[in-house]
């Protein structure tokens, strides 16, 4: 039987630990290792293969009482992907596609530049980390771009919008179709006094306040008293969406803002905090015309998605697929 090609000792044990970290808070000394997650056709899918993927999502960072859960949940899905893959694999040499070894070369090159600061020496080295031979790994990535370009002849070729789809649905769904909501914003950040003696926040704030009310711009002042990166810039922050950058006190402050105002201090942690609110640029429908590439690029990927599942039920359909329930360690 064909060995799968990303089993080694080294990843069957790194899915072990994996699974072994969710009975940990069950209190159980029980660890699955390895089993036959799948078989496609003649070839094999094991736990450890679906692990080695599964463990590369934030399932970690899931709440406990809901880990082992969200795994079982990567799992099916990992599981259902690596099926897709084998049989779009198997279609492929159906009809016996073949790459030209310069491709397979040239992806490989870009994967050192953009990865390996083009050092193939590391890319190596992490192989060897990994156990993984180097021949091992490009089969992987050829089968990776015989993939892509099945994808493309089946699904991709095949998507096309129409003026009309693209305008019907503007139509449908202005809603979505709309600029986002940003606050132009600059702040003053005020760090505690490092010695005795230093001036304390308030008293700086209460200086930069009286500043301002004389006429001093809130950029010069930024350049002189704030203490992180932007005060270079005067402060400025450029456009951002407050929730998503500041924390709840500084939002609530700006939110009390209208444009060209400046809140007072914002006490946190031991730091002033005084933000100034430069812009307010709410949001606001599309036209057609600013929409339209946005529109075609969704109906684009939501034909896609489509397709792609009508090409991979056929391929299920045409192959012998059985899928073994996964354990449940106690």
């Amino acid at each position: 039987m064909k060995k799968a090609s990303w089993i080694s000792l080294g990843l069957a044990l790194l899915a072990a630990s994996a699974w072994a970290e969710l009975t940990t808070a069950k209190k159980s000394s029980a660890v699955l290792l390895d089993g036959v997650a799948a078989y496609v056709n003649t070839e094999m899918i094991t736990i450890a293969d679906v692990m080695s993927e599964v463990r590369r999502s934030p399932w970690a960072d899931t709440a406990p009482e809901l880990r082992e859960k969200r795994l079982r949940e990567l799992y099916t899905a990992t599981l259902n992907a690596l099926i897709d893959r084998k049989l779009i694999l198997a279609a492929a040499q159906k009809a016996k596609m073949q790459l030209q070894s310069w491709a397979v070369d040239n992806r490989v090159r870009e994967i050192v530049s953009n990865n390996f600061e083009g050092d193939q020496t590391k890319l190596h080295n992490l192989l060897a980390d990994r156990k993984i031979a180097f021949e091992e790994w490009k089969k992987n990535i050829e089968e990776d771009l015989m993939i892509t370009a099945m994808r493309y002849q089946q699904v991709e070729k095949r998507v096309s919008p129409t003026p009309t789809e693209v305008r019907a649905e503007y139509e449908a769904n202005k809603g979505r179709y709309q600029t986002e909501t940003a606050t132009a914003v600059s702040m003053i950040i005020l760090d505690p006094p490092d010695k005795e003696g230093d001036e304390s926040v308030a008293a700086r704030a209460e200086k930069i306040a009286a500043a301002l009310k004389a006429g001093t711009s809130f950029a010069s002042l930024a350049t002189t008293y704030s203490k992180d990166a932007k005060a270079a810039n005067g402060g400025s922050w450029g456009k951002v969406n407050p929730e998503d950058v500041f924390r709840k006190e500084i939002v609530a402050a700006l939110n009390k803002l209208k444009p060209g105002e400046t809140a007072p201090v914002v006490l946190i942690d031991g730091y002033g905090y005084i933000v100034r609110k430069d812009e307010q640029q709410d949001a606001r429908a599309l036209t057609f015309e600013e929409a339209a590439p946005y529109v075609e690029s969704h109906l684009r990927m939501r034909q896609a998605e489509k397709l792609y599942k009508e090409w991979t039920d056929r391929l299920r359909a045409e192959a012998y697929i059985k899928v073994f329930e996964l354990p449940t360690v106690k």
